[in-house]
């Protein structure tokens, strides 16, 4: 995996965010935050070729958390980003994401499990791209 050129995390009023640099990149119909954990592991991951063993490894350099969980999560964000379409490759992981919250991801819910309303959107830009 890598990421797509153009993209960079760029702190605004507090918040991580990706920026589409270049006007061929330019739309900002999808602001894409980031939580602390993946705004480090796109700052140490961005203009090198990647795997999920290298975001892996980073988080457990980073953080105190156990493979399996560092494994999980490292999957669910790539495939955020893959959704996002800011990385490109062919070894992303196949997980859909069908929403992509602040903090959260939500992965499509099975049928026997009631759906919860997506909570109100946190942070400045939460605050103005309300629907």
């Amino acid at each position: 995996m890598k990421a797509k050129t153009g993209f960079n995390l760029r702190e605004v009023c507090g918040e991580q965010i990706i920026v589409a640099d270049g006007e061929e990149n330019i739309d900002f119909s999808n602001i894409i935050s980031m939580n602390e954990s993946a705004a480090y592991l796109w700052r140490n991951l961005q203009d090198k070729e990647f795997t999920l063993d290298d975001m892996v490894k980073l988080l457990l350099e980073a953080y105190d958390v156990d493979e399996e969980v560092a494994r999980k999560d490292a999957e669910l964000l790539a495939a955020q980003w893959k959704k996002a379409e800011i990385i490109t490759g062919d070894d992303m992981p196949d997980i859909e994401v069908t929403c992509l919250t602040n903090d959260k991801p939500t992965t499509p819910a099975k049928e026997d499990t009631p759906t919860k309303e997506p909570e109100e959107k946190k942070g400045f830009f939460g605050k103005i791209f309300r629907k």
